[in-house]
């Protein structure tokens, strides 16, 4: 089900290889640019690597570009993803943060490779590239090519969903340092996919107490009422509304709204203007 316009359509939440998606970042604006995407975020887990060949490779396949990120913090008790969105990549804080976060990812990575080692999966790290997002996606395509597993989806059933063998927990930040970060490097704050917490509802009265400049309304894991209810959150407390498909390449089941879940062009309108005025 399409609740946006489709064109022109504003995609600003995307993956590549610099964290969890399966396309480099110049793959990745091929792949808008065919699907029909005008504007593409990308939105890496934790870094802004990618930003400067995404941007790069979206100027020679004619889509518009908004550098971003995704910063894994936590917000009312629950871990939460939010997007800074029109950031400046250069800027010390918001390296500084993605630099805490991607240490203490790579904390919980080697831990679950030895909770997994323990439980009878023996699995080697010597391929492990570097400048990669080391999370769960990362350790599923791990132990599928060295064959403990037939698919990317068998790994997260069997092993890396919570409660199983080879889960760990995230020592996460604070959402308002996450806020903090993304504002001071001229970006605007976007819960993602609010519909995916078990308190969403508070996620977004807590973020938007401490700041937080929108929610991403539109996303491919919201069913059309659930899109509809955040939108209405939205309005209430005077946020900004966002959307995309959260593309992480064709393995993946949110494939199939590439191209297809964005966010409204009056909407993206709203956000340029305060981006604009942050600027200034």
């Amino acid at each position: 089900m399409n609740d946006t316009p489709d064109s022109p359509l504003i995609d600003l939440h995307s993956h590549s290889t610099r964290s969890d998606g399966a396309f480099s970042p110049t793959r990745l604006m091929q792949e808008a640019a065919s699907r029909g995407v005008n504007t593409l975020a990308l939105t890496d887990h934790d870094t802004t690597a990618g930003l400067d060949e995404a941007e790069e490779a979206a100027r020679e396949n004619g889509v518009d570009f908004v550098p971003g990120v995704e910063i894994t913090c936590e917000c009312a008790g629950t871990e939460v993803h939010l997007l800074g969105l029109g950031v400046d990549r250069l800027n010390h804080i918001l390296l500084q943060v993605c630099g805490d976060v991607q240490l203490r990812r790579r904390k919980r990575f080697f831990a679950m490779v030895e909770k997994l080692r323990a439980h009878g999966v023996p699995l080697s790290t010597e391929t492990v590239e570097d400048g990669v997002s080391l999370a769960r996606p990362y350790l599923a395509r791990l132990m599928v090519q060295q064959g403990k597993v037939k698919t990317y989806q068998e790994a997260f059933q069997r092993y890396l969903r919570k409660g199983l063998p080879g889960f760990v927990e995230h020592t996460r930040i604070p959402i308002s340092r996450a806020i903090e970060a993304i504002q001071t490097a001229g970006g605007v704050a976007v819960l993602a996919h609010p519909g995916l917490y078990r308190n969403g509802d508070e996620c977004v009265y807590e973020g938007a107490r401490l700041g937080m400049d929108g929610i991403e309304c539109f996303h491919s894991d919201h069913d059309h009422n659930t899109s509809q209810h955040f939108v209405g959150r939205a309005r209430k407390l005077s946020l900004l509304i966002s959307g995309g498909a959260d593309f992480h390449g064709p393995e993946h089941p949110r494939s199939k709204f590439f191209g297809k879940r964005g966010c409204p062009p009056a909407e993206f309108e709203r956000m340029q203007d305060v981006l604009a005025a942050r600027a200034n």
